[in-house]
């Protein structure tokens, strides 16, 4: 990891943008430097960076084979994602396997993470997410797609560890969290993982 994006350092960036030892329901929390200062973030990123865009388009042109969605969540949280298929995945599939990549808008960081879900009778959501290690069958997107991420941006990739950082004192605001449950993972890109 380069010398500037030490955890002390990440974990010091995210208090810049999540006001500390406040509760998301409390009116200071928006009403906070912090919160402010994320939401100019938010609003100027809002439809995805001229560099961002060109990199979705990229990816249709890198995984032919593969559905590409830009799962961006506009307003919501400080991060680009988007979700690269298994080959050969259909639309309306029963199942669905995806290489999620999470590109930070604080810090040039980014995370993977592999993500499987099923449609079940009775309609309901069944699957998994899970960090790297990946298994197998996930393992050539996960590499191909970080190889491209730091072609493109010269970005980093957080271990588990940096990620799963515990960040007490901050709670993210789209998140249901109270103090003491936010990880570094959860202010630097989003608390929602599917």
């Amino acid at each position: 990891m380069k010398p500037d994006l030490t955890t002390d350092a990440l974990i010091r960036l995210v208090h810049r943008y999540y006001p500390a030892g406040i509760e998301k329901e409390d009116p200071r929390y928006t009403a906070s430097e912090e919160a402010q200062r994320l939401k100019t973030l938010l609003k100027t990123n809002t439809g995805g960076t001229p560099a961002w865009n060109t990199f979705i388009q990229r990816l249709h042109g890198e995984f032919p084979d593969c559905s590409i969605w830009d799962t961006t969540p506009p307003w919501y949280d400080p991060c680009f994602s988007c979700r690269v298929s298994h080959p050969g995945f259909v639309e309306g599939a029963s199942w669905c396997d995806d290489v999620v990549c999470l590109l930070s808008q604080l810090a040039p960081v980014y995370a993977l993470y592999a993500s499987h879900s099923e449609k079940t009778t009775p309609p309901k959501q069944k699957g998994f997410f899970g960090f790297p290690p990946f298994p197998p069958e996930f393992q050539p997107r996960e590499e191909k797609l970080a190889r491209l991420i730091e072609s493109t941006f010269g970005f980093t990739r957080l271990s588990n560890d940096v990620l799963f950082t515990p960040v007490p004192d901050l709670v993210p605001r789209t998140s249901n969290f109270g103090l003491g449950e936010a990880q570094l993972i959860d202010c630097l890109f989003t608390p929602h993982r599917w």
